[in-house]
């Protein structure tokens, strides 16, 4: 079954705020006179999973209200609901980018931010619809370019370094 984009959207959204919840439990948050670090962190990642599920309702009620109402019906069935969670399989794309996404910032501390940012940003434009590799390698080299002369030339502030660059 695939899921429709803006489901899938809206679930990776309640997923990332609860994964900023789980993630907040290591900070303290103190009193509510004198905050913590764990209060910011846990305000986002509340605001972002209660907007995620909110919008996951209204992608999900909006098409279903609107079939029935075509269809002269005033209730919601399991069917229509089942409808209104697949559609095309665009929405692999969306996952894949998530999950290459996982992988550049699992990447970056082991073989370095320029290497780890070239992968991804090709990979990246490859996923997007990137029809040759001239455009996507490119694109990479001037990112890398780019970031190199603003952080490390201009700010002086480095990138982690890995095991070839």
């Amino acid at each position: 079954m695939a899921i429709r984009k803006e489901v899938a959207g809206d679930i990776a959204a309640v997923l990332f705020g609860a994964g900023f919840l789980v993630y907040n439990r290591q900070y303290p948050m103190d009193t509510m006179a004198s905050p913590g670090p764990g209060i910011f962190p846990l305000i986002i990642g509340a605001v972002l999973a209660g907007l995620g599920a909110w919008q996951f309702v209204l992608d999900c009620v909006r098409p279903i209200r609107s079939d029935c109402e075509e269809k002269g019906r005033g209730s919601i069935s399991i069917r229509s609901l089942r409808g209104c969670l697949q559609k095309d399989n665009a929405e692999w794309d969306v996952l894949l980018m998530v999950g290459v996404f996982v992988l550049y910032l699992l990447a970056v501390q082991w073989v370095g931010f320029f290497i780890s940012n070239f992968i991804f940003v090709i990979a990246a434009s490859r996923i997007m619809g990137a029809k040759n590799w001239a455009g996507p390698v490119a694109l990479s080299a001037g990112i890398g370019i780019f970031c190199y002369f603003l952080f490390e030339v201009w700010l002086k502030l480095s990138f982690p370094r890995g095991f070839l660059f």
